[in-house]
C-alpha cells in the first residue's frame, strides 16, 4: 500500500502527517516534497508525524541514507521535528543527518516537537532558500 501524506499550515509552521505503511521508496521523496511545499508557504519550520505509519523493523541502512537525503535536501534552511514513536533507531537518523548540518530533532510527543520549534533559538534556519 505504502504511505500517504497531507501537509496543515499552522501559525509559525508547517505540519506534515504521514499514514500508511512505511516504505523507503515513499520516505526517500519527502524531504523533496517538505523543502517545495515549504517554500511554497513560505515558512521555514516543520512538525513531521509518523506516528500513525504502521512500521515493521526498519534497516539502519535505509534510516543511514534517509538521513543523509534529509540533510542534502533541507541542510540548515528548514528546522524539521519528527514524531515518531519510541523506536531507539529514530535516534541514529537524527544523529546522522544532524551531522550532516540538518537542523533535525525527533520526538516521541507532539508538544515537545512544538516547543522545540518555537522556542528554542539556537538551532534557527538560515533563511536564504533558494529553488
Amino acid at each position: 500500500m505504502g504511505s500517504l501524506y497531507s501537509f496543515e499550515k499552522e501559525k509559525n509552521y508547517l505540519v506534515m502527517m504521514i499514514t500508511g505503511d512505511y516504505s523507503y521508496e515513499d520516505f526517500i521523496k519527502y524531504p523533496k516534497l517538505i523543502r517545495n511545499e515549504c517554500l511554497k508557504e513560505k515558512m521555514y519550520k516543520i512538525l513531521v508525524n509518523v506516528t500513525p505509519v504502521v512500521k515493521t523493523e526498519i534497516p539502519l541502512v535505509e534510516l543511514f541514507f534517509l538521513g543523509e537525503h534529509i540533510a542534502n535536501v533541507l541542510r540548515d534552511h528548514i528546522k524539521l521535528a519528527l514524531v515518531w514513536d519510541g523506536e531507539k533507531h529514530n535516534r541514529f537518523l537524527q544523529k546522522v543527518a544532524s551531522n550532516r548540518s540538518a537542523l533535525i530533532r525527533t520526538f516521541e510527543s507532539d508538544v515537545h516537537a512544538k516547543i522545540w520549534l518555537m522556542y528554542d533559538r539556537e538551532d534557527e534556519p538560515f533563511l536564504e532558500l533558494k529553488p
